[in-house]
């Protein structure tokens, strides 16, 4: 009888790995997040980013000055807290401002992987320019890289590209990555709109930590 039961089991089709079932996730409402050190929130998910219209942002339980020519567009990724449309510089393409709440890893393994996506004139990656920020609200550190840049999900790397990273630590808050991205010349032009966003950065009286 056991012979029997097993030339039986072995007589079954195997399982394609198209057929195994998905393991259970959570709700796309409420995605799982990683801490970022002891002061992190322990909420589930990021605020809704918004703006006054014109002059102020809000995200993660921070709020900071914008022009009125950056444009808020929805983003539901996990650890986005908001991202915003900057306008192209002349005939050029357009930038984009994306805030990023949480991130895992070490200022250096984060500065690493940006430079990474870039590429030199000599065919070499990418050397950050980092600095710390004078007078900001909240200890920061600022990046900038400039090349032929192939972020996540490009299919190929695009020249004349620049790059420019605030790293902000707000005591009680989930550290803030501020990534302004795209062609040297509508990076330059909105470099001092940048600025003054993360150095207008303030912490929202009774926003989400």
């Amino acid at each position: 009888m056991l012979l029997l039961l097993f030339l039986a089991s072995c007589a079954e089709e195997p399982t394609r790995v198209g057929e195994i079932p998905e393991p259970p996730t959570k709700s796309a409402a409420s995605p799982a997040r990683f801490s970022s050190g002891p002061s992190a929130s322990s909420s589930d998910r990021l605020p809704t980013p918004s703006t006054d219209g014109a002059t102020q942002a809000r995200f993660a339980g921070f709020q900071a000055p914008i022009p009125s020519s950056w444009t808020l567009r929805p983003e539901p990724r996990q650890f986005r807290a908001a991202t915003f449309v900057v306008p192209a510089n002349g005939d050029g393409d357009q930038g984009e401002l994306a805030i990023f709440a949480g991130i895992r890893g070490s200022d250096e393994a984060n500065i690493d992987r940006w430079e990474g996506q870039f590429q030199e004139s000599t065919g070499g990656p990418g050397q950050a320019i980092v600095d710390p920020m004078p007078n900001a609200p909240f200890p920061t550190v600022l990046v900038e890289l400039r090349g032929k840049y192939q972020g996540m999900g490009m299919p190929s790397p695009r020249d004349g590209m620049a790059f420019l990273a605030a790293i902000v630590r707000a005591p009680g808050r989930e550290i803030l990555h501020i990534r302004l991205t795209g062609p040297e010349a509508t990076v330059d032009a909105a470099r001092e709109d940048w600025l003054a966003f993360v150095g207008g950065l303030s912490i929202v009286e009774g926003g989400q930590p």
